[in-house]
């Protein structure tokens, strides 16, 4: 595909012919290698900020999932201590006796 550009500065484009010498390419060649990588780049880029809406949106679930299972804990060691209080046990026993049938941490 062909693109044409008007008006561009002198100083410019003098620039670009030295540079074009240098690296031993004409400056269309230069031209097209600069328009190709910041096609390029600007593609990385916005893959990088879907990455980086993605990661955001993966945080905020595991946070949301802490919070749930931080509540279920509590609400578990409530009812723990409330069987424990309705059958008449001591938790410690219980605990005792979990970990040595069960080889449960507590």
């Amino acid at each position: 595909m062909e693109i044409k550009v008007r008006d561009v500065d002198t100083g410019a484009v003098n620039v670009l012919n030295d540079e074009a010498r240098k690296q031993n390419v004409s400056r269309n060649e230069l031209l097209k290698r600069h328009i190709e990588d910041l096609a390029q780049f600007n593609g990385i880029k916005r893959a990088e900020k879907e990455l980086d809406s993605t990661i955001s949106r993966v945080g905020d679930a595991l946070e949301m999932t802490y919070n749930r299972i931080d509540q279920l804990e509590k609400q578990s060691m409530k009812m723990y201590l409330l069987l424990a209080t309705v059958l008449d046990v001591d938790p410690e026993e219980v605990d005792d006796y979990l970990e040595k049938v069960f080889k449960i941490n507590i």
